[in-house]
Order: structure tokens, then C-alpha cells, then sequence
């Protein structure tokens, strides 16, 4: 079932959206993400940086992002960045006007852990 709020999102993006077959049927179409998911935050989120706002955070994010740009997944014959630039193309433009996702957003740290206060809850990153 899909939020309100995913649905306006995939709306305004133009998204054409396909789910992952449930169960042990799917557990193969989704792991590749996921284990770049998990690749990224043990090697960039572990410790917890040393930042002092989402800003700083986001910066330090867009670093290493292009940092990774460079890295080759295995024996594979291009690098991350080198396949980012040939599917570029293949992605359609965001549109122009802003999604309002009516989240206010704060950045705060506690022992070991960043926090991300969104409305009234808060998220461990």
C-alpha cells in the first residue's frame, strides 16, 4: 500500500513504479541495492561523523559520493562513475517547480549515534 505522500512524490518525479515480487520470489531483485546501501553506510556512517549540521553532513555525503565515482565494483570493467555517465542518459530530467515534502528536517548527534528530527520523530542514522 502506498502513503499519500509517496504517491504525490511519484506523481510530481513522473515515476513509473514496479514493486519487487514478495517472498522468496523476489529476493533476488533487490539485493544489489541494498547491499550498496549497507557498503556505503559501514564504510562513510561507522563511527558516526563528526559533523555539526545536516549541511555539513550532506557535504561530506557529496564527497564521497564522488569519491566512489572512481571505484570498481569487483572485476568489472568500468568504474561506478564510468557506468553512472552511460546510463545518464537514459534518466529523464526532475522537474523544474520544488516538491514540497513538509518535513522540517534537524541534525543533532547523541552518544554514538546522528539523529534526524522529522516533525515529532526522531530517526537514528
Amino acid at each position: 500500500m502506498e502513503t499519500d505522500r509517496w504517491t504525490a512524490f511519484r506523481s510530481w518525479a513522473g515515476l513509473e513504479v514496479f514493486y519487487c515480487a514478495p517472498g522468496i520470489d523476489g529476493a533476488h531483485e533487490k539485493g544489489g541495492v541494498e547491499g550498496e546501501v549497507g557498503r556505503f553506510r559501514r564504510n562513510h556512517l561507522v563511527p558516526v561523523p563528526d559533523v555539526t549540521s545536516l549541511a555539513e553532513l550532506n557535504a561530506q555525503i557529496d564527497v564521497w559520493d564522488r569519491q566512489d565515482d572512481q571505484r570498481r565494483i569487483g572485476e568489472r570493467p568500468r568504474t561506478v562513475g564510468e557506468y553512472f555517465a552511460i546510463e545518464k542518459s537514459l534518466l529523464q530530467p526532475l522537474p523544474e517547480d520544488h516538491f514540497e515534502t513538509g518535513c522540517r528536517r534537524t541534525a543533532c548527534s547523541g552518544p554514538g549515534k546522528i539523529f534526524v528530527a522529522r516533525d515529532h520523530h526522531r530517526d537514528a542514522a
